[in-house]
């Protein structure tokens, strides 16, 4: 049965997104403060059609490629959430050196939203990696926002068909 409290409107009031560790609880992630745009979790399969001659539409479909991305805007732009969104360590004395990678960081993501039925929403990712593809535009008539993109990768160590994270209404 359709209800208007399946709609969701608008993110959490707090803790929006939150990263830690990789294999991390919630309560040792950092809040990365507040964004701007939303978060956008972007799930992609590319699939195989079984074809035979018998039948002109494909028979079926194997799923042979899958990929999760996640990306959002940090309003706060902070040394910390730029050395996030690049993927290397925290700032060291007030200043971060980056070039030349030699070691990826992996997290944990962890992004509360509403829900439906006026629940919220948590979102778990396991195994994040920054792409190191960011941006952040100093302006005289705006906020200088910092652009963050994660691909989640699998974690071998769960089962299969949950290695990407877990969805929960709380």
């Amino acid at each position: 049965m359709s209800s208007s409290t399946n709609i969701v409107v608008g993110v959490s009031a707090s803790g929006t997104v939150k990263a830690g560790d990789y294999g991390a609880q919630e309560s040792a992630a950092t809040d990365l403060g507040f964004i701007k745009g939303g978060v956008s979790i972007e799930h992609e399969e590319t699939s195989y059609d079984i074809k035979v001659d018998q039948v002109l539409a494909p028979i079926d479909k194997v799923t042979t490629d899958e990929s999760l991305k996640i990306k959002f805007s940090l309003s706060e732009a902070t040394l910390e959430n730029i050395a996030l969104s690049l993927g290397i360590g925290a700032p060291i004395g007030g200043k971060i050196e980056f070039g030349d990678k030699t070691d990826n960081m992996v997290k944990t993501l962890f992004i509360n939203v509403k829900g439906a039925n006026n629940s919220s929403r948590k979102y778990t990712f396991w195994r994040c990696r920054p792409t190191g593809k960011t941006g952040q535009t100093y302006k005289r008539d705006g906020e200088t926002l910092i652009e963050a993109e994660f691909d989640v990768l699998p974690d071998m160590s769960k089962d299969r068909g949950k290695r990407f994270g877990m969805i929960e209404d709380l």
